[in-house]
């Protein structure tokens, strides 16, 4: 099934810029579309039911509130992007997915795509029992992530990153090629965001990519061993969702 997002804001610029921006950090969506006409994007709702919409509010004709109202019956996440913050208590009343101020940051909006496909994963599993291919892990991990450091916000794509680990309030990133970063966000707000991409907290302090796994090692208390031949020990309440993964 084709994973759809659509746009809409009345500003045709605006909505090809962000339409732009989605496509450049993830090719999570086969489809995104944008429309500058609310009652054309309304009509096009109804008949091909989008996963996620992003809207201004703002807008002549049918404003962003208008267009949510609507559409609630059919539970679409919509993401409100505006210009102007004071519609953020109007965002938590309604109780939409998420708020992006304009002008859009990349990092704001890998996030909040990255919280989208975390929340559609755990959709899929409670609704049919979802279980993704490896090839469907593998083509998720094209997109990206926002890595804060002290110093910068990086955007990486998650098919480099072999493994991460906790350190205290910080996380430290491990790339295929060798390469560490470390960041000023926790080990916990990494796994949220990642275990949708075919990641694995293995222990406390260890959220592991299972693409780079080779062997699992049932001595002792248990190994997984990366293509690196590097050993990492999993504690043992994770056995089975480890197991599960060499089923794929």
């Amino acid at each position: 099934m084709m994973t759809k997002a659509y746009i809409i804001d009345d500003e045709l610029r605006a909505g090809q810029l962000l339409k732009a921006k989605i496509e450049s950090i993830t090719d999570y969506f086969d489809v995104v579309t944008a429309f500058n006409n609310p009652h054309q994007a309304y009509r096009a709702i109804i008949e091909n039911a989008p996963d996620i919409i992003f809207a201004d509010i703002e807008m002549p004709q049918m404003n962003g509130i208008e267009v949510l109202e609507k559409i609630k019956h059919l539970n679409i996440p919509m993401v409100y992007v505006t210009a102007f913050s004071y519609y953020s208590i109007t965002a938590i009343k309604q109780q939409v997915f998420d708020y992006i101020l304009k002008p859009v940051k990349e990092q704001e909006l890998l996030e909040t795509i990255n919280k989208f496909i975390a929340w559609k994963q755990v959709q899929s599993v409670s609704t049919v029992q979802f279980r993704p291919s490896l090839s469907d892990i593998i083509a998720k991990q094209n997109s990206k992530i926002s890595i804060h450091t002290v110093e910068s916000i990086n955007l990486i794509s998650i098919n480099t990153i072999t493994q991460v680990t906790g350190e205290e309030n910080y996380s430290n990133f491990m790339f295929q090629d060798g390469k560490k970063l470390l960041s000023s966000r926790t080990l916990k707000y990494f796994e949220q965001q990642l275990v949708p991409f075919g990641f694995i907290r293995v222990h406390k302090s260890h959220l592991v990519n299972m693409v780079f796994v080779d062997k699992l090692i049932t001595r002792d208390s248990g190994y997984l061993q990366l293509r690196s031949t590097e050993l990492i020990p999993f504690s043992r309440d994770k056995k089975s969702e480890i197991l599960e993964w060499f089923k794929l």
